[in-house]
């Protein structure tokens, strides 16, 4: 999120409704222009253009710029040029911190969350930093109580030059004590904090901004809605479950609508829900089998989620309909979407791209993602774990 990369078949991939990969030393791949059990599809093939040395946890796009996070690092790229600066995110000696589903940005100053690794120890808080934008440069960094319940950098935003970032842990719901506070952008300057009895004993799942308010995701117990200027209650949305996995929000604010998925049960499935927050605002709900594990992911049409057993699903925005789905070897680890297509990263080994209309399978190629973040900005897609690395994407 390096070597020869290769096309690859997938043996138990399904679609219902559906490449190649070189390394700097330009090898030759393998390429298809017609798979035979989703008809016939143009090729892809993925040119490596750069590389840099920090690794990925999680990684975003923004304003035409790339932003990361990994074990102790963060970072900026440009899709075309790479790493643009990256910078060490330790915190008063904390020896080994991962990143975490937690970024703000606005034009001045980004944000980025950590969690520090329970083995070493497992009270530690966790804790954020913020860097100019344009040079890298450390502006402040914040950390939570070392208490053991605040563990988990659960998400952050900016509204008004408000950085706001929430932290709670793991463990039962019960014993929880949710934490969220807001900073001042240029200082770190702590400007309110608000826990409980505010907030609910439970897991903060998702920290968003909308209309200048800012919203917090409480999984089963709905949406706490907070003033950005004093971290008050203005709003709660009580039937709007957000849920989070293990790493990662389940919930995206995209446009007037809040996206989330809710974990209804181990026999139940899931439900992908759409929450309006405006006049423009969706509201629907679709159930679907599995676990989350990657997703929302939301642009203009699409909204697809991916699951623990290999499916991932395309529904449309606006109504919620199936558009398609379909299965991959092994759990989906992450989903990224450009205008042409869906890219899939399964858990360990492998990236695939479908066209976005149809489920058709487009590319296909094996390479080391590890579990980490994907991304695409413009005609480059972005992986990582060990380093990032920018590849082309080209028509073949």
């Amino acid at each position: 999120m390096s070597g020869c990369l290769r096309l690859t078949r997938g043996g138990s991939e399904t679609t219902s409704a559906g490449g190649t990969a070189t390394a700097t030393e330009s090898q030759p791949t393998e390429t298809s222009t017609e798979d035979p059990d989703s008809g016939a599809a143009s090729s892809v093939t993925l040119t490596e253009n750069w590389v840099g040395d920090p690794g990925v946890d999680f990684v975003w796009t923004e304003g035409g710029s790339i932003y990361f996070n990994g074990n102790n690092r963060a970072g900026r790229a440009s899709h075309g040029s790479g790493v643009k600066w990256e910078r060490d995110a330790t915190y008063e000696g904390f020896e080994s911190n991962f990143g975490a589903d937690a970024f703000a940005g606005d034009e001045q100053y980004v944000t980025f969350g950590y969690r520090p690794d329970p083995e070493d120890d497992d009270m530690l808080g966790s804790h954020f930093h913020t860097f100019d934008e344009a040079t890298g440069e450390k502006v402040w960094d914040f950390g939570t109580p070392a208490d053991g319940k605040h563990n988990t950098a659960a998400g952050a935003t900016t509204v008004d030059g408000t950085v706001v970032v929430a932290a709670s842990s793991y463990g039962a719901r019960r014993d929880q004590e949710p934490l969220v506070v807001g900073l001042d952008a240029g200082s770190g300057e702590e400007q309110w904090r608000t826990e409980t009895p505010t907030l609910p004993a439970g897991f903060v799942t998702h920290v968003g901004e909308y209309g200048g308010e800012v919203y917090v995701g409480m999984g089963y117990q709905g949406v706490r809605v907070l003033d950005p200027e004093t971290g008050s209650l203005t709003n709660v949305e009580e039937s709007w479950p957000v849920s989070r996995s293990f790493a990662a929000s389940r919930g995206r604010i995209h446009g007037d609508t809040l996206f989330g998925v809710e974990r209804r049960g181990s026999e139940d499935g899931s439900s992908l829900n759409a929450y309006p927050l405006g006049t423009n605002g969706r509201e629907w709900s679709k159930a679907f089998d599995g676990t989350a594990t990657a997703g929302p992911v939301v642009d203009n049409s699409l909204v697809t989620v991916g699951t623990e057993a290999g499916t991932v699903f395309a529904f449309d925005r606006s109504t919620g309909e199936l558009v398609w789905d379909i299965r991959i070897d092994g759990s989906v680890g992450a989903i990224d979407m450009s205008a042409l297509r869906v890219w899939v990263a399964d858990e360990e080994t492998g990236l695939t791209a479908y066209d976005r209309t149809d489920g058709t399978r487009l590319h296909r190629s094996t390479k080391p993602i590890n579990g980490s973040d994907i991304a695409v900005s413009d005609d480059v897609v972005i992986l990582g774990k060990q380093d990032i690395r920018g590849y082309y994407i080209e028509e073949a």
